[in-house]
């Protein structure tokens, strides 16, 4: 019996496409995942497969010759209303969306579908499949079930936990390895708490922040599904990058919690080399212009909405072109990062500051009035003159600062600012100036 409980790669998946290159390229990939995958070119065939086989997950097209998605989709959910689907289609159709909507399918993912996201919304349905078929198993006597989970559990790749978030009741032996420990109760004695095994970084998830009352299941379920990440330090070993799903479930009469943690570090690493060029500067390390126009219309809205205080920044060194003429670029790069350097340390870690172009730079400020803010600039403008360069005597910079309006647009905020910035050059440079 326990040769037969279910595993990741147990889970069955019909994959119906009509399109022969697309299928067999698909099926690779869904091979590499389950053990079970059956394939068809229409839904006539795909039907007629799910009536005989009762795959766990159907994954199909929608545009079909013979029947199509839509209509084997809606016989397959008079068989089996629970089935789990994810459609994709080449066409950004709003009907074909209706359709899948009042079918109540999973997922719905438009061509080409990144292999990636394909496996990731198979393994969060397999995991909720797996959630099923051992709560049945919990309908027996506890000791039995103790060993059958424990079975299912060790045959799996991934980390899967069942905790109360304090405690671990049950884990699998990928997770009992890698803390290179024999059983759940010789982890509890190691470890006072579950979640005292995710690193307190920022941008990944930890009981450091957790809302009053909230259980870190609460935590993930509000976390968007592309920052459900934690990672783990085991046995002073590098750290690891995990997403992380949860499930409810019922034990010995308690509320506890399915944890399944998936290895991502090489992918989570890949994303933020992408993430970094995409956002940041390549010279100061900052953000760069694109990443600080997404935040700030963020920022924007919430003044709009909450009226609250917000300031924005703009300034730039002072004559840095004959600078950079007299000393050449190499030290012009050098000013650079260290003006970055300067104002990094000195501002919030909610302030955002990013690199506009050149030698002209941008800081956002929520919950700050102007006033404050051209206290915050007058200090990093004396900061920046005290920067002390071997090719140059001293640097300084000119700032214009201005606080955003309910009306204001982007433009209408940056055309205050700059306005102000040209006063500021206008009036001697090595200042602040402000335009309401």
């Amino acid at each position: 019996m326990q040769a037969e409980e279910p595993r990741i790669q147990d889970i069955s998946i019909l994959y119906v496409e009509d399109e022969v290159a697309i299928r067999e390229g698909y099926a690779r990939a869904l091979n590499r995942i389950s053990n079970h995958v059956m394939l068809a070119s229409n839904g006539k065939e795909g039907l007629a497969l799910f009536q005989e086989e009762r795959p766990d997950i159907v994954i199909s097209d929608i545009r079909m010759p013979v029947m199509d998605g839509i209509e084997m989709v809606q016989q397959i959910k008079e068989i089996e209303p629970e089935c789990s689907v994810i459609f994709t289609t080449a066409y950004n159709d709003s009907e074909y969306l209706l359709h899948a909507l009042d079918l109540q399918v999973d997922a719905y993912l438009q061509k080409p579908v990144e292999k990636n996201l394909l496996k990731y919304k198979i393994e969060k349905l397999a995991a909720s499949i797996l959630k099923e078929k051992i709560h049945l198993l919990q309908q027996k006597e506890i000791e039995s079930q103790r060993v059958i989970l424990q079975n299912v559990l060790d045959h799996e790749k991934n980390l899967l936990v069942v905790t109360d978030f304090e405690k671990v009741h049950f884990a699998n032996k990928a997770f009992l390895d890698l803390f290179s420990v024999e059983s759940a109760e010789a982890f509890n004695r190691m470890c006072i708490s579950f979640l005292n095994i995710f690193s307190p970084v920022s941008p990944y998830l930890h009981r450091g922040l957790l809302a009053e009352g909230e259980t870190f299941y609460d935590l993930v379920e509000r976390s968007e599904e592309t920052k459900r990440i934690v990672t783990i330090v085991a046995n002073n070993a590098q750290p690891r990058a995990y997403q992380i799903n949860i499930s409810r479930i019922i034990h010995e009469a308690r509320a506890s919690y399915l944890c399944t943690m998936t290895d991502i570090t090489g992918m989570n690493s890949e994303r933020l080399s992408t993430e970094k060029k995409a956002y940041y500067d390549s010279l100061t390390g900052i953000f760069n212009r694109h990443k600080f126009n997404e935040l700030f219309e963020i920022e924007l809205s919430r003044v709009k909405r909450y009226s609250n205080h917000a300031s924005v920044v703009v300034l730039d060194i002072d004559h840095f072109k004959h600078f950079n003429d007299t000393f050449g670029h190499l030290v012009g790069d050098k000013v650079l990062q260290k003006l970055a350097q300067t104002i990094s340390r000195r501002i919030r870690t909610t302030d955002i500051f990013a690199r506009w172009g050149g030698e002209e730079f941008v800081l956002l400020l929520p919950e700050t009035a102007i006033h404050d803010a051209v206290k915050l600039c007058e200090m990093l403008r004396e900061s920046i003159a005290a920067i002390r360069c071997i090719e140059a005597d001293s640097i300084t910079a000119s700032f214009g600062v201005t606080e955003l309006l309910a009306d204001d647009t982007v433009k209408s905020a940056f055309k205050r600012a700059d306005d102000a910035l040209y006063a500021a050059k206008k009036a001697g440079r090595n200042r602040v100036m402000t335009v309401s």
